[in-house]
């Protein structure tokens, strides 16, 4: 018992170092996305796709969000943006479960596993697509 105590000691009080969950955040990851591609979409998805660019620097994309639903979306280093819980839903299709945020005329879709981060311009039905790999 006092070999447990010792360690205890040894660790100090932050035992959770590391955990996202420790400071209040549900999801706290930063990604970087090295192809990007425009397409077309309708309601039944992607069409119509140019080919996957190289991008050079990495365009880089980190999202936060706090037990209380507050949501701090950071784009490429210097766009900041704010999101109450009713700002944002987290989605599923079939690549995987997403955060999506909606603006006046454009949405946003970031992968949770970082995968793909895509901007939806509803006014045009264009999306601009953000890759992290190559998809072939």
């Amino acid at each position: 018992m006092a070999l447990a105590a010792l360690l205890l000691a040894a660790c100090g009080g932050d035992w959770t170092a590391g955990s996202p969950h420790a400071d209040g955040a549900i999801f706290d990851r930063s990604f970087r996305y090295y192809y990007v591609m425009d397409c077309r979409y309708d309601s039944f998805g992607l069409y119509d796709c140019g080919y996957e660019e190289p991008v050079s620097p990495a365009y880089t994309a980190s999202l936060r969000i706090d037990s209380d639903g507050f949501a701090s979306l950071n784009l490429d280093g210097g766009y900041n943006f704010y999101y109450t819980e009713r700002e944002y839903d987290l989605r599923h299709d079939d690549y995987g479960s997403y955060y999506s945020f909606y603006e006046n005329d454009w949405d946003l879709s970031l992968y949770r596993d970082g995968s793909q981060l895509i901007f939806w311009d509803t006014r045009e039905n264009t999306a601009t697509v953000y890759l992290y790999d190559l998809e072939y």
